[in-house]
């Protein structure tokens, strides 16, 4: 499999690549983040500025990147739980009544007055090209008080993304290691991070693209990766679409292919990856090597379905994994 490295670095042998969670309550999931309501029009074109057109579709979805891998999470391991701002709105309420019935705990879920829960508006061209805009409200609204009020003891796992306040993302991180949690962090959308922050993050997983934009100065996106571990983050997890991922930590490089489907809809299928990852570090909690390839069953067959959150429950990925081979 290509993965954008040289043939040197891809015989480096990685050590194990132990995974295992340090929090008192194991297979207990926390996602901390964002949760919007995604806004679809599919037109033939995307209009140009002042110009109305009329024949489009309408579809509306549940998205934002931390709801999507508390999603994809609870697929896999049932008891995950979120944490994210929502507005004391009709968005807001179907959100949480649709996320309680697919039995995701949003007890954390903070509900803020005056504010409208976040909402994407998509327009999806007849080429497939897009336009996207982002009115975050109350995502914006979790603060750093906010994580120091969680009890993080009680999870196994914490899991975050960039789109609530980046100071928010910090003292959670910092909050889920003091308390003994394991932390994953989606790096997106792409931003520097504080230093001080990086010994907090035991798994961070960015693009190809997005981990170029985290270390200044790097052209190959190993070496950047190589750059953070050397920072004090625990594992780096390159996701590449549909070359797969690399896994870089202390022990080196390791490389894993995808299983090949036939794509319907890709959109999410990074936060399917992480959120599944996460789920898969409580199933296999002494080998991340395991969790990584469920993570990639999971968010290769997530694919093959409309809408961010597809994932499909633990007992299909695995008849899946059983019936196709990893490239």
């Amino acid at each position: 499999m290509k993965s954008g490295v040289s043939k040197a670095a891809e015989k480096k042998p990685a050590k194990k690549l132990a995974g295992k969670p340090a929090g008192k309550s194991a297979g207990r999931i926390l996602v901390v983040g964002s949760m919007n309501v995604d806004m679809v029009v599919k037109t033939a074109r995307i209009p140009n500025p002042g110009e109305t057109l009329l024949g489009g579709v309408f579809n509306q979805f549940h998205g934002g990147k931390g709801a999507n891998q508390a999603f994809s999470a609870s697929r896999l391991c049932k008891d995950t739980y979120m944490c994210a701002g929502v507005g004391d709105d009709s968005l807001g309420r179907d959100y949480l009544d649709y996320f309680k019935k697919q039995k995701i705990n949003t007890s954390l879920v903070k509900k803020f007055k005056g504010a409208h829960t976040g909402v994407a508006v998509i327009m999806v061209g007849g080429k497939g090209e897009n336009s996207i805009s982002v009115a975050p409200g109350a995502n914006m609204m979790l603060t750093p008080e906010h994580m120091r009020a969680l009890d993080f003891s009680k999870f196994s796992f914490a899991v975050f993304q960039l789109e609530t306040p980046l100071e928010t993302v910090v003292e959670g991180l910092k909050c889920a290691k003091k308390a003994g949690c394991s932390t994953v962090l989606t790096p997106a959308p792409a931003r520097l991070l504080p230093a001080d922050a990086l010994p907090y993050i035991d798994y961070i997983v960015p693009n190809e693209h997005e981990v170029l934009l985290l270390q200044k100065g790097f052209k190959d996106f190993g070496k950047a990766a190589e750059n953070l571990v050397k920072k004090g983050v625990g594992h780096v997890i390159v996701t590449l679409g549909s070359k797969g991922c690399m896994v870089v930590d202390a022990g080196g490089r390791k490389s894993y292919g995808v299983y090949n489907v036939k794509p319907v809809d890709t959109v999410g299928a990074g936060d399917c990856f992480t959120g599944s990852l996460a789920a898969g570090l409580c199933i296999y909690p002494d080998n991340l090597e395991e969790a990584v390839k469920l993570a990639t069953a999971a968010a290769s067959l997530a694919v093959t379905r409309m809408g961010a959150q597809s994932a499909r429950p633990l007992a299909e990925v695995k008849k899946f994994m059983s019936s196709k081979k990893i490239s």
